[in-house]
C-alpha cells in the first residue's frame, strides 16, 4: 500500500468525553473510526468546548479547551489555532446551543478570526428561519469550504429555505454500530428480563423527549401484555440538571407510581457506554421515540436502533420520515398515547412482524457503518486539503459509494 510521507493535523471543535452529550459521543465515535482509516495519514487533536479553568478531566486527543458561551475566549482560540502552523484544517462540530450569544452567534467572531480552512456540520437544520437564523447559518456558509448535513432533508432545507449553493453541501449519514454478537435471550437473563417482552428509550433526559408518553402508554400495553416492560435509560441532560435539578426525572416517578407501574416501567439513572448500549437493543423487541421536536435533523440512538435491528414505534420527525416505511417501522400519526398502545400492542402480539421490521432497518442502516462513514469523511478531508488519494484510498472510496 501506498503511504503518505506527511501527516495532517486536523483540529475538531466539538464537545468531547467526559462531557455527556450526544456530539461528544458522535465525535469520540467518529474519532475511533476515522484514525484506523485514515492510513496515518491524519492526526487529529480536539479543540473541547467547556471551561478552561477545569480542562484538566480531558485527556488526549484534546490539546485545547474553549469556553464558547465566552466571546473572548473564542477570539483568543482561534488565534491559537492560527498561530499553530501544524493544523491543517479544522473540522467544526455545530448546534445552536453550543455557542453562546444570540442563536449561537459567537461561532462567527470564532471563525471570522480563523485563518486556517474548515468544514463545519449542522446537526440541525431548521425549516423555515427567522432573519437572524438565516444570517448565521448563511454566514457560516460562506466562510465554510465545505459544510456537512446528516440527511437529505437537511440539504435540502439548506439549498431551499437558506439560499445556499448545493456545490457548498456534502452528505454524510450519521455513522451506526456494528450489532453485538450475543443472543438476545442471553442478554435477557442477565438482565433480569427473562420472559419479558422489552420496549426501552434512550438518551439524555429532558421535557421535549416526551418519556411520558411512552410511561403512559404502558398502562394500557401492560392490560393486555403483562410481561411488557418499558425501560428508559440515560441521565438527565446536564444542562436542565443544572437549571432544574431533577425535576423531569420525579415527575417521570411520579407518573410511574400513580398509574402502579413500577414492575413494568424501569428508569435506569445511567449514561450507558456504547458496548452496553448495543447490548440493550440487542434485547429490545421495540424501540419507542417519542420525541416532541418535529423538525429534529438527526438522532444518534434511533439509527442505532435501526442498524441493531429493533422494530421501531416513533412519533413523525424528519429523519422518521426520512427512514422508516410501513416495513421498517411505524410513525405514529396523531401522537396520542392510545395510538402509541395499540401499534406496541400488535407489534408485540407478532413476532414476525417486529422480526421482519427489525431485519429490515438494519438492511437499510448497513451502509451507514462508521467504517464507511470514516472512508466518506477521509475523502472530504483529502479534497480539502487538496491532497490526492492513493489507488488504495481511491479503491477504497469507490466501493464505498457505489
Amino acid at each position: 500500500m501506498i503511504t503518505s510521507s506527511h501527516q495532517s493535523k486536523i483540529l475538531f471543535i466539538s464537545t468531547f468525553p467526559p462531557s455527556k452529550c450526544g456530539i461528544a459521543s458522535f465525535t469520540e465515535d467518529l474519532l475511533n473510526a476515522i484514525t484506523p482509516a485514515s492510513n496515518n495519514d491524519f492526526v487529529i487533536n480536539i479543540c473541547a468546548l467547556g471551561n478552561p479553568k477545569v480542562s484538566n478531566h480531558f485527556k488526549y486527543p484534546v490539546t485545547m479547551v474553549m469556553d464558547a458561551h465566552q466571546l473572548a475566549s473564542c477570539i483568543d482560540t482561534a488565534q491559537l489555532i492560527n498561530n499553530d502552523s501544524s493544523i491543517e484544517l479544522v473540522s467544526v462540530e455545530h448546534e445552536f446551543g453550543l455557542f453562546g450569544g444570540e442563536m449561537g452567534e459567537y461561532i462567527l467572531g470564532f471563525l471570522s478570526m480563523l485563518e486556517k480552512p474548515f468544514i463545519i456540520r449542522f446537526h440541525t437544520v431548521l425549516p423555515d428561519p427567522d432573519q437572524k437564523r438565516l444570517q448565521i447559518v448563511r454566514a457560516i456558509a460562506m466562510l465554510a469550504e465545505k459544510v456537512i448535513v446528516m440527511t437529505g432533508n437537511s440539504s435540502r432545507l439548506l439549498i431551499e429555505d437558506y439560499q445556499i449553493d448545493s456545490d457548498k453541501i456534502t452528505i454524510i449519514p450519521h455513522g451506526t454500530h456494528a450489532r453485538t454478537g450475543l443472543s438476545e435471550a442471553e442478554l435477557k437473563i442477565s438482565n433480569n428480563l427473562e420472559n419479558k417482552l422489552v420496549l426501552t428509550t434512550f438518551g439524555l433526559l429532558s421535557p421535549n423527549k416526551g418519556i411520558e408518553k411512552g410511561i403512559l402508554a404502558m398502562k394500557e400495553i401492560c392490560a393486555r401484555i403483562p410481561e411488557a416492560i418499558y425501560i428508559v435509560i440515560g441521565q438527565t441532560h446536564p444542562n436542565l440538571l443544572i437549571r432544574e435539578g431533577e425535576a423531569y426525572r420525579n415527575y417521570l416517578q411520579q407518573i410511574i407510581d400513580e398509574n402502579n407501574l413500577q414492575q413494568n416501567v424501569r428508569l435506569i439513572n445511567e449514561y450507558v457506554p456504547t458496548k452496553k448500549l448495543m447490548e440493550y437493543l440487542a434485547l429490545t423487541d421495540i424501540y419507542l421515540f417519542t420525541s416532541k421536536d418535529p423538525d429534529q435533523a438527526v438522532s444518534g440512538t434511533f439509527l442505532y436502533a435501526m442498524s441493531a435491528g429493533c422494530a421501531i414505534i416513533s412519533n413523525a420527525f424528519v429523519l422518521a420520515q426520512e427512514m422508516l416505511d410501513e416495513k421498517t417501522g411505524i410513525i405514529l400519526q396523531t401522537n396520542e398515547v392510545h395510538e402509541l398502545a395499540e401499534n406496541a400492542i400488535g407489534l408485540l402480539q407478532d413476532k414476525n412482524s417486529r422480526t421482519q421490521m427489525g431485519i429490515r432497518a438494519f438492511i437499510k442502516t448497513r451502509n451507514s457503518n462508521w467504517k464507511n462513514v470514516a472512508e466518506k469523511h477521509i475523502e472530504l478531508f483529502n479534497k480539502t486539503l487538496a491532497r490526492p488519494l492513493t489507488p488504495a484510498k481511491a479503491f477504497s472510496i469507490l466501493s464505498v459509494n457505489q
